[in-house]
């Protein structure tokens, strides 16, 4: 345990790809009452993409150390045009919020709601602008590193919003994982971890987080699909709590799929990960929904790159 809890504080680790981007998504910038400033966000849309399009709202999550930027730097957006044009991955809404190193948690202290932040200001705004389909069905989370934990935290926390999560290269924490994780000094220096997650010593509190005792049963997940993906050379510790966590839902028959691929814990790996949990995750929902009714008049039009 202890290893494994020493080897998380990697997670944490920058990832950013150092060149200047070339900017394939349109960079904007929304004021937030969740966090009470201005928070910055991207949106990809497809090549072509018109108003009058209903198109799935996907929620990225970006991992430590990065932001925005992260699919222009890693040229995401290109490798999905080259995708969508293919007919390899569904025409969608992306956005891509500002999440600094908060994981993507409303703070114990009250001092940064990052989860109100993204989904109670950035996705009603969003999907007016862009005219996305309606939630549940319409709308899927997903996430590497960080954002994956982010998107198991969101998936958790608003059970009746989605139609997919997707956690790619995330740790997955229970009970005794998450109070190590809380308490180990390496930590001290990088994150301030009783303001995010409060007291270690409040067991109850982080049980009613623990996705174990939440996800137990086949009916918990309801209709929403479920992915966890890690690389054959991800971190160590991704690749422990991955393969645990699918093996306890395997166990409880709580429905979901694995996709262990060949990479490591870098966005080169991410790439083709993120284009396949796309194709599956939108896939089956727009078989399931594929004609929704016309978005109501005056929704407006962000822009669109």
């Amino acid at each position: 345990m202890a290893r494994t809890s020493a080897a998380l504080v990697t997670f944490v680790v920058a990832l950013g790809c150092g060149a200047a981007p070339v900017r394939r998504l349109a960079h904007d910038r929304l004021a937030s009452p969740a966090m009470g400033a201005e928070m910055r966000y991207a949106v990809y849309a497809p090549p072509g993409f018109s108003p009058a399009e209903r198109l799935p709202l996907v929620v990225f999550l970006h991992g430590g150390g990065d932001d925005p930027d992260a699919f222009d730097a890693a040229a995401i957006g290109q490798a999905l045009d080259a995708a969508v044009a293919a007919g390899d991955v569904p025409r969608a809404i992306i956005v891509l919020p500002q999440g600094d190193l908060g994981f993507w948690a409303n703070w114990y202290d009250g001092s940064h709601r990052y989860e109100d932040w993204v989904l109670d200001d950035l996705v009603p705004h969003v999907a007016r602008a862009f005219g996305t389909r309606p939630c549940p069905e319409g709308c899927h989370v997903m996430g590497v590193s960080m954002g994956g934990a982010g998107s198991l935290r969101f998936a958790l926390n608003r059970p009746g919003m989605w139609a997919s999560a997707t956690l790619i290269s995330a740790p997955i924490l229970d009970t005794e994982q998450m109070i190590s994780f809380v308490r180990n000094p390496l930590f001290v220096p990088l994150l301030p971890t009783d303001r995010i997650w409060g007291p270690a010593g409040d067991v109850d509190r982080i049980r009613r987080d623990d996705p174990y005792l939440r996800w137990s049963s086949p009916d918990d997940l309801g209709a929403m699909r479920l992915m966890l993906a890690w690389g054959a050379r991800d971190r160590g510790a991704i690749q422990e709590t991955s393969e645990a966590f699918s093996r306890h839902l395997a166990a409880h028959g709580v429905p979901h799929e694995r996709l262990v691929f060949e990479g490591d814990h870098s966005w080169r790996s991410w790439s083709p990960v993120i284009r396949e949990a796309l194709r599956r995750q939108l896939g089956a929902a727009l078989a399931r929904d594929p004609d929704p009714p016309a978005p109501a008049p005056g929704g407006g039009l962000a822009r669109a790159p």
